[in-house]
């Protein structure tokens, strides 16, 4: 059990919607894990987050375990921007947060900000920020929902980071980011650059090879959305000079019903729809591991990105990758040492990348072995003990 030093009190803020029924506590599963390793190095943690009423409303909650979250609610609502209505309710629920805890933790962005790190200057409380995800790339990277409405982002987005850096400065406070770019985003003298996850330290399944079945099972992992490059993956896989049979297994929710024609398409023109395989959402944890431990390698072609959970979950159970070399890709992998990095939207240099993996024994071991090691520094716990370090020592200063 870590040392909990007397009277610590965390407050935990996020946008996640977190489910009370009774006494227990739901949430989705990757802040639920990390609630829950913080909750054993503080003595209460008060989760701010929307709540609502009722049993878990997605399988991807997970309830929590630990006994000393307490949820302080805000209203609910889906997304930042939609918390944006709350002019008064969400601040006074920051408010409380700051009353009762020692300490701030914050997820990602949060609807009225500024408001979240005056309070914070107010009442004197250290801040660390894990910023998660880039959404000024992501905006960019492609069209979404028009040109208005990708633009009306893209200001809400740049202002989010503006005010957050700002009050950082005010605060004194600490940045916990996913990734080098979002680590020169968010520099300062109290940055952290880092890669988040999931899993924990009993769910490692090793093996020393894979690729060794009558077919080669292709696995890729995320959202069926177009920053995801779906489509350069099928195209990759149609180019694929090795002569052993393959399939590719695509696991992820579907939201974009025009995008889901346009890589239909992509199969009808490739002529490969008999070895493409829509699984849908798969819930993390033993369903999602069953999947990887039957698959062979893992592609993630995706245009923007900070530091995925998937690329650890996959060298977690043995997986060799490649990923495109965008976002934070390059601070949880290095290029062939546990990872094969190719450029986005180059579906010839996935296509050679696969076969190489394929084809290679001797290359394919090694990004196993490798992918192991490296992902044993990346497990939830460790970044628990990374997070309370940064809130116990202000001198931090660990931009590279």
């Amino acid at each position: 059990m870590p040392r909990q030093r007397p009277g610590r009190q965390l407050g935990f803020i996020t946008t996640m919607s977190a489910c009370r029924q009774g006494d227990s506590l739901a949430i989705h599963v990757a802040t639920g894990r990390v609630a829950d390793q913080l909750a054993r190095h503080f003595d209460r943690v008060y989760l701010c987050a929307p709540a609502v009423d009722g049993p878990p409303a997605a399988a991807t909650d997970l309830t929590l375990q630990a006994r000393n979250i307490e949820l302080i609610p805000q209203p609910p609502y889906a997304s930042t921007v939609g918390g944006l209505k709350y002019v008064v309710s969400i601040p006074r629920a920051y408010a409380r947060v700051c009353q009762k805890a020692d300490v701030i933790f914050v997820r990602g962005l949060c609807p009225y900000i500024g408001a979240l790190y005056l309070l914070a200057f107010l009442y004197r409380r250290q801040v660390c920020h894990w910023i998660v995800g880039n959404p000024v790339a992501l905006l960019k990277s492609h069209t979404r929902r028009g040109w208005l409405l990708d633009s009306l982002a893209l200001a809400y987005a740049w202002q989010d980071r503006l005010v957050t850096r700002a009050g950082r400065w005010l605060t004194g406070g600490a940045f916990v980011c996913n990734g080098k770019e979002l680590g020169a985003a968010y520099r300062s003298p109290r940055t952290l650059v880092t890669a988040s996850s999931t899993v924990m330290r009993n769910e490692f399944f090793e093996r020393e090879d894979t690729c060794q079945g009558e077919r080669i099972r292709i696995l890729f992992v995320g959202y069926i959305r177009p920053e995801k490059g779906v489509e350069y993956l099928l195209q990759a896989v149609a180019k694929l000079k090795t002569p052993r049979p393959w399939e590719l297994v695509l696991i992820g929710p579907d939201e974009f019903p025009a995008y889901r024609k346009r890589l239909n398409e992509v199969i009808g023109e490739r002529q490969i729809g008999d070895r493409i395989h829509w699984q849908g959402y798969v819930s993390f944890g033993e369903p999602m591991f069953a999947q990887m431990r039957a698959a062979d390698l893992l592609v993630l072609p995706t245009l923007s990105e900070g530091t995925p959970h998937v690329l650890v979950e996959a060298r977690a159970t043995s997986l060799p990758i490649v990923a495109t070399n965008v976002g934070g890709i390059p601070t949880t992998v290095t290029d062939g040492v546990d990872a094969l990095l190719v450029p986005p939207k180059d579906p010839a240099a996935l296509a050679a990348a696969i076969d190489r993996i394929i084809e290679d024994g001797e290359l394919r071991r090694a990004l196993i072995r490798n992918g192991l090691r490296s992902a044993r520094h990346l497990t939830v716990d460790r970044f628990a003990e990374l997070v309370q370090s940064v809130l116990e020592d202000r001198r931090r200063a660990a931009y590279p």
